[in-house]
């Protein structure tokens, strides 16, 4: 039976969304610097005036006549500076997703496709305020909570649905088509569950026997420590796991831990000892309790070969089996797991709870956000911001290589190579030879035979 780890390996989210925090950072300068390219020649490619709106300047009079003056390339965002954008709107996300009155593993969803879209897409190419509700609305359906694109628009003020109907195709695109999340929530129920069976979790918090001035209160408060470590670590799981790249990096197990850890380190730690507590026994010796075998006569060939092949078997089992068990659940995974949990706890600590606040500071969104808004609107894609043009286009264009172009030889289109949006799953496939039509007189005279009959000839 595969184990854990083993099943989570075959899952989307490892394959094609875990990545090491360097492996991150590349793909984040790479596609930063890929924008900056694309968008400078878009820009360089306008007329002066539509892409140059700045105030005139000493030169505005200087004649030009070959018509070569090119307008001044605006400052672009850096790859650290489109990471913060990006954390402002996942706050953004979240806050919208509180408004709806969302479930917690919506909003998730949501803050992971969300991040997920801006890996390999700037956000100076598409819009990262009309991608968080796209991404919202898909979210709601890939948890299956199905709503009215007309009831959800209204819930952010957007009449008109294209609006967030054009960027969810794309959003598609950017995800790989890959829309399965695994979240941390249930795991944390389960480790809660597992910790509430063990005897020394309550019974450490409790004196006994109990003093005559210990309050019933009291008891309650101490007794309900397990309580108050889920409903911390939850909200560490709500905020703080979204809010930075710890779905990029580590499974959700591991999430879990790390946000319990925070929350109360003696749990996760205890729990952690329960769960990686293999020790591999000695290994048996071949003579032990068994009895003596005879040296001499007909019956010794018969126990010599029964003491070296049913008890080495037998060992072999026993060893292999023991190293299985140490391999997964022995103290040397466990010193592993607990290196790997202080590292996702560090990250998490990053973003606790309590900066839900900072983010929605007004001095901090003007000291910080504004500046890098300003210079977006300066420096955004010309024809990939606006969602609902940019499909429009893409729709006319669909058509007229559908409608007219290259055909095959009967009339109709080929659409054998294929472009852009729909060339996403690769080459179409050749077209199967056509069918022979059953025309008049084909197989000679005869009745029932002529257009209308499918079955041919007469026999």
């Amino acid at each position: 039976m595969a184990t854990e780890d083993a099943r989570y390996r075959q899952t989307s989210q490892y394959q094609l969304w875990s990545f090491s925090p360097t492996q991150l950072a590349a793909m984040r300068e790479n596609t930063n610097a890929a924008a900056r390219t694309r968008i400078a020649d878009r820009l360089a490619s306008l007329p002066a005036a539509s892409s140059n709106t700045s105030a005139p300047t000493s030169s505005v009079n200087t004649p030009d006549p070959e018509g070569a003056a090119t307008p001044a390339l605006p400052e672009f965002l850096t790859a650290p500076e489109e990471a913060q954008l990006m954390n402002f709107n996942t706050s953004e996300l979240l806050r919208a997703g509180d408004h709806a009155e969302m479930p917690d593993e919506i909003k998730a969803t949501a803050a992971a496709f969300f991040r997920r879209f801006y890996v390999t897409n700037s956000i100076m190419t598409y819009p990262p305020q009309q991608m968080l509700i796209v991404a919202l609305f898909f979210a709601c359906k890939a948890e299956g909570s199905f709503i009215s694109i007309t009831e959800f628009g209204k819930q952010f003020g957007k009449d008109n649905p294209e609006e967030i109907l054009a960027g969810e195709f794309l959003l598609c695109q950017g995800l790989r088509f890959a829309i399965d999340v695994k979240h941390p929530f249930r795991a944390l129920r389960g480790a809660m569950m597992e910790l509430s069976t063990l005897p020394d979790i309550e019974a450490r918090q409790v004196p006994s026997p109990l003093p005559r001035e210990y309050s019933l209160t009291l008891l309650f408060q101490q007794r309900d420590r397990l309580a108050a470590a889920e409903h911390r670590a939850r909200e560490i799981l709500r905020f703080s796991a979204l809010m930075t790249d710890a779905y990029f990096h580590y499974t959700p197990s591991q999430i879990m831990l790390a946000a319990l850890s925070l929350a109360d380190r003696g749990l996760a730690e205890r729990l952690i000892t329960q769960t990686f507590h293999y020790v591999a026994p000695p290994p048996l010796s071949d003579n032990s309790g068994v009895d003596t075998p005879a040296t001499s006569g007909p019956d010794a060939l018969s126990n010599n070969t029964k003491k070296a092949a049913a008890p080495r078997s037998h060992n072999n089992n026993n060893n292999n089996s023991g190293q299985d068990k140490t391999q997964m659940i022995g103290s040397q995974i466990r010193d592993r797991v607990l290196g790997t949990i202080e590292t996702c706890r560090d990250l998490l600590s990053k973003e606790l709870p309590e900066r839900r606040e900072h983010w929605t500071n007004k001095a901090v969104i003007k000291a910080q956000i504004a500046p890098l808004r300003k210079k977006l609107t300066k420096c955004h894609d010309p024809d990939r911001w606006n969602l609902v043009e940019l499909q429009r286009v893409r729709r006319e264009q669909a058509a007229k290589k559908a409608g007219g172009g290259g055909g095959s030889d009967d009339g109709e289109p080929d659409d054998r190579t294929l472009d852009g949006d729909a060339a996403v799953f690769g080459e179409a496939l050749p077209v199967p030879p056509k069918r022979r039509k059953v025309g008049a007189g084909a197989t000679g005279g005869g009745a029932g035979q002529g257009k209308g009959d499918p079955f041919g000839g007469v026999l």
